[in-house]
């Protein structure tokens, strides 16, 4: 990829490595070269992947969902095995896509513990439907009258020290693995562990990023009009700051347009 090392040369000590994820391909849509884009052999292949599975082995459920599941909770297995390949990082970033742009540097200054970014305030649980019934499925109504009142955290931007970020991976994965099989490998979320171990208080440090007052912003539940934009087309804070980590920009037709312009400059 040389053109991205050539945009970043100017930075210091910086480099870029690509892995080549193998997470996803069943259940993409897109139009796989080779066997992938036969539905058929596709279906073959699951139905072996899944006669491999048992329930009461957590290390066959992982490498079946690593293979037939969505990219939602499969891609917490590759997060698992890039940061036991890079003991050395100091911080890391767990992040979406195609909706997370940066205006600053994200680890400036960033202390210890794990940052997880929240919703907007005016919604809970019980509030919004998608987390409502992601939370229904995966742990029931009981867990669910529990959690109903508590504010959404968004499990698409998380940072932390290394430390705090791999404990998150793995209770993240235990929590996959509590589930049945082939229920988490239809399943596309993963939000609904990210949202429990939060509640349940099973994540030491952690510091909930509320938007306009913290280094992320989650956009999506936000009229168009609450966003605070700059005269040189930052998106900022209750403070008139830069926020570093922008979510969910995408639910906006304007802010598509500031991210084009941004990315422009």
């Amino acid at each position: 990829m040389t053109e991205f090392v050539n945009a970043f040369s100017d930075v210091k000590n910086f480099k870029i490595e690509f892995k080549v994820s193998t997470i996803g391909k069943f259940k993409s849509k897109s139009k796989y070269s080779g066997i992938y884009k036969y539905k058929f052999v596709k279906n073959i292949f699951k139905k072996i992947i899944d006669l491999t599975v048992n329930e009461e082995k957590p290390e066959t459920k992982i490498k079946g969902l690593k293979i037939t599941g969505y990219p939602h909770v499969s891609r917490f297995f590759e997060y698992k095995e890039i940061l036991e390949n890079h003991p050395d990082a100091s911080h890391v970033l767990l992040t979406d896509v195609r909706d997370v742009f940066f205006q600053s540097n994200p680890f400036k200054n960033l202390s210890k513990g794990l940052f997880v970014g929240m919703e907007n305030p005016d919604f809970t649980i019980g509030t919004e439907q998608y987390n409502q019934k992601w939370i229904l499925d995966a742990y029931g109504e009981s867990f669910y009258n529990l959690a109903k009142d508590e504010q959404v955290s968004c499990s698409g931007v998380t940072i932390g020290d290394h430390e705090s970020i791999k404990v998150y991976i793995n209770k993240m994965i235990e929590e996959f693995c509590k589930q049945p099989y082939q229920k988490m490998s239809n399943r596309i979320y993963d939000q609904a562990m990210h949202n429990k171990l939060l509640i349940t208080n099973e994540l030491a440090e952690v510091t909930r990023c509320q938007p306009f007052e913290s280094i992320i912003v989650t956009l999506g539940l936000y009229p168009i009009e609450q966003i605070s934009i700059n005269d040189q087309g930052f998106i900022i804070n209750r403070n008139q700051e830069i926020i570093p980590i922008v979510h969910q920009h995408d639910r906006h037709a304007e802010l598509i347009q500031l991210c084009d312009n941004y990315i422009g400059k």
